[in-house]
């Protein structure tokens, strides 16, 4: 049995009609060069669940326009698709199965509409992929394939999750690769749309796990870029220094996303320097306490992170780490001059840079907001 792994990735905000119109934001082609070489670690973790007697194959489709058909026959394709793809993703999904050819979708979107999505598949799988895939593998053999899978009541044990097959990338295809070190997050965001919508549980995965999959990573790209695909990667502060440190030897630089709170923790920031932590991604929100009052559901941690925001910034930037910050627009209790309010925090934030860089550390660092 042949089965090939489809991601609807590539340059996901990417947008014709825009790109038309002339929207041309600073950044925007280089940060769709990065999301575009990012791979499906879905995907890739799923492969890695996948008895040796199923061929596979991996494949990225940026765009239906380029897209000629896979070069071999396959018996069954599993695609993976965010909302802003998924359209493209049913257009394929449908071509296939008109061709005779078995389809499961499967991910974020999925999960949230399954009965849109099982109009344009053999099966689907709704929450997270890792408990049902044997099952559907299984049945799929026995030619018992059913329509649904729901993973949504079964816990996962991060403890037991499979290494990803890095093997079915192309080399030179990828500016970074992707580990996922926990899953989850803590907080309840109103907005948010992370894995906790495939499950509610938050999980932190064995460090001996991540440094095993960073290895096998290495035997492939030997000074790669890592990025961690998690949701909150210091929510767990525990967990995170036991993970830097062992990062430290390793000899990578990496990239990944959390709250705020880490700022708080100075040791935490040194190692982190010192393992390759290049960037990190905050959520910082907005720049109001009319916006972020009430954004964080369970507490209301974010909105009382306000006044702390631009010496955080300050400080992780002192380390020599940047900081991607990241706002949502159109909160409520925000009006229209929210865009000027994030655009005058940005500016001020980048000015007061070079003061506080001098003072702690001698040198300048960079900020990316």
């Amino acid at each position: 049995m042949k089965m090939a792994l489809i991601a609807m990735s590539g340059l996901r905000a990417y947008n014709e009609e825009l790109t038309r119109l002339g929207l041309t934001l600073p950044g925007f082609v280089e940060r769709n060069k990065v999301i575009a070489s990012l791979p499906s670690l879905g995907l890739l973790t799923l492969a890695g669940m996948t008895p040796a007697d199923i061929e596979l194959g991996y494949f990225e489709i940026e765009n239906l326009a380029g897209f000629d058909g896979l070069p071999d026959d396959y018996d069954v394709v599993a695609i993976s698709s965010f909302s802003a793809q998924i359209k493209d993703a049913y257009v394929l999904a449908d071509r296939f199965r008109s061709a005779g050819v078995r389809v499961i979708l499967g991910g974020l979107h999925v999960t949230a509409r399954p009965d849109e999505a099982l109009q344009h598949a053999d099966s689907i799988i709704i929450g997270e992929g890792e408990p049902s895939w044997p099952q559907l593998v299984a049945d799929l053999k026995r030619g018992q394939l059913q329509d649904r899978y729901d993973s949504r009541a079964i816990p996962f044990d991060l403890a037991d999750a499979p290494m990803p097959r890095y093997d079915l990338l192309e080399q030179e295809a990828y500016n970074r690769l992707t580990v996922q070190t926990q899953r989850g997050c803590p907080f309840d965001c109103e907005f948010c749309a992370s894995s906790i919508r495939l499950s509610p549980l938050f999980r932190v995965k064995p460090v001996e796990k991540i440094i095993a999959e960073i290895r096998s990573i290495k035997e492939i790209w030997p000074k790669p870029f890592i990025e961690f695909a998690d949701d909150n990667t210091f929510a767990n502060k525990k967990h995170a220094k036991q993970l830097v440190r062992a990062l430290i030897p390793e000899d990578i630089r990496w990239f990944t996303e959390s709250d705020i709170s880490f700022a708080h923790d100075n040791e935490l920031l040194a190692l982190m320097r010192d393992s390759g932590c290049a960037q990190v991604l905050i959520g910082l929100e907005n720049t109001t306490r009319e916006g972020l009052n009430g954004v964080e559901q369970k507490s209301n941690w974010k909105a009382k992170q306000l006044d702390y925001y631009f010496e955080a910034i300050q400080k992780i930037q002192g380390y020599g780490i940047s900081v991607n910050g990241c706002f949502v627009l159109g909160l409520d209790g925000t009006g229209p001059e929210s865009f000027r309010q994030v655009l005058d925090f940005v500016k001020t934030g980048y000015k007061n840079r070079d003061d506080y860089s001098m003072k702690r550390r001698g040198n300048y660092a960079r900020c990316l907001m």
